[in-house]
């Protein structure tokens, strides 16, 4: 994280845990609706910087999207594969200036930068953590594009969509309700934050989270690296698989599934009222199955302002018609799945 950001931060109220913020003292957190616009510092998602005159080649062939659609005002989401087709990261890719740009989570961030290190060779191309290079939050609610609007007369209009100069970059995310990362040298931004917080709550960072995994956005965290292809994840779904674009790692087995059948498994959305907090990769059951029948696992949770968990899992589709889906085998901690904001084929 980039120390003066840090600290404006904590000087504007910020608790943090590692590189995450918890909350904002005084904020009014706990009492805000999420349509609401909130503002919330972005350091927990690492940033790779990919540069040099082959750049666009070397993504264009590992990833799992066509990187010719990306330019200065589109970005993407997109994978990183084994060549079992598992997923090893997902991003959200973008060019900004001279550089590609992969923003992840930061607990992936150096294992995906040696998986990428493999494939340069004598690819014309360098890796760059620029995770503490930039100052990055996030703004969303209803209100969120208005406001970018009348601060610089211009705001991205649908999902992806990019507005950049040289000092800023403003990427609109795949979702229903108006959501932005904001990203850009220290000055810039602090006055950029200190003009939006006037009408915007300031939230911990598990805020953001919650909002990603109810746009359906799926997150690869170190416990669930190549455990799932990229349809499981509904990545195509969300516009992050290109099937015309030729190959890269896995690409064989992800296009087999998608031209000969359909996934056995999905990513659904649940809610889920427990006291324990579900991690990734934990396991999911049937709870009429006495055999304790495993039929899926957690992608990402986060916590909801009315307690419990938002949730995105992955399932067998068939143990849908089975009986009530459990969360580690505890018959108390059953899943109550919710609408996705795309429809999934089952």
């Amino acid at each position: 994280m980039e120390q003066k950001w840090r600290s404006f931060l904590i000087q504007a109220g910020a608790v943090f845990k590692n590189d995450s913020v918890l909350y904002f003292r005084g904020s009014r957190e706990k009492l805000a609706a999420l349509p609401n616009t909130i503002i919330t510092d972005l350091s927990h998602l690492g940033l790779i910087a990919i540069a040099g005159e082959e750049a666009r080649v070397f993504l264009q062939n590992l990833l799992t999207n066509d990187i010719r659609e990306v330019n200065d005002q589109r970005s993407q989401l997109t994978g990183l594969c084994n060549p079992k087709g598992r997923l090893f990261a997902i991003f959200q890719l973008f060019q900004w200036n001279t550089h590609f740009y992969l923003s992840l989570p930061h607990s992936i961030l150096e294992s995906t930068l040696k998986r990428l290190s493999i494939y340069i060779l004598r690819t014309r191309v360098s890796l760059i953590n620029d995770s503490d290079h930039y100052c990055r939050f996030g703004l969303a609610g209803l209100q969120a594009d208005n406001m970018l609007a009348q601060l610089l007369n211009i705001t991205p209009l649908t999902a992806n969509e990019v507005y950049q100069t040289p000092n800023l970059c403003i990427i609109r995310m795949p979702d229903q309700l108006p959501r932005f990362e904001i990203m850009g040298e220290f000055n810039f931004i602090q006055e950029l934050w200190n003009e939006l917080k006037k009408a915007a709550d300031p939230v911990g960072t598990r805020i953001w989270e919650l909002l990603t995994i109810r746009a359906g956005i799926a997150r690869i965290y170190p416990e669930t690296q190549e455990l799932f292809i990229p349809q499981q994840v509904n990545l195509e779904l969300s516009g992050g698989v290109s099937f015309t674009k030729g190959c890269y790692p896995g690409q064989e087995i992800i296009a087999r599934m998608h031209y000969r059948g359909k996934p056995s498994r999905r990513m659904l959305l649940a809610y889920i009222l427990t006291d324990k907090p579900p991690k990734p990769a934990d396991p999911l059951y049937v709870s009429n199955n006495n055999d304790k029948e495993h039929v899926g696992e957690i992608v990402a949770a986060e916590s909801t302002l009315d307690g419990g968990y938002d949730s995105l899992v992955v399932l067998h589709t068939a143990s849908l018609e089975k009986g009530e889906i459990v969360l580690n085998n505890e018959m108390k901690s059953k899943l109550i799945f919710q609408k996705l904001p795309y429809e999934v084929p089952l």
